[in-house]
């Protein structure tokens, strides 16, 4: 867990998926124009993804806080 920081997190430009860890990923696209938090967990079966917001309106601090709160 916490694999990521928020001066990291400024710095990244490059399209892809970074993990902080249990299930949180940081997702960016369009070059590096548009982030957003993902948390990724398995239901029925099936890998599922729900949205948490994009870095500026979500900390990474609060980020880690809802992703805790999705495992349960």
């Amino acid at each position: 867990l916490h694999k990521l920081t928020a001066r990291g997190i400024a710095a990244l430009a490059e399209d892809g998926r970074y993990s902080d860890g249990g299930g949180l990923y940081l997702v960016i696209s369009d070059g590096g124009q548009r982030k957003r938090w993902v948390y990724r967990f398995s239901f029925r079966g099936k890998l599922r993804e729900m949205g948490l917001g994009s870095p500026r309106d979500v900390p990474l601090a609060e980020a880690r806080e809802k992703a805790a709160a999705a495992r349960g």
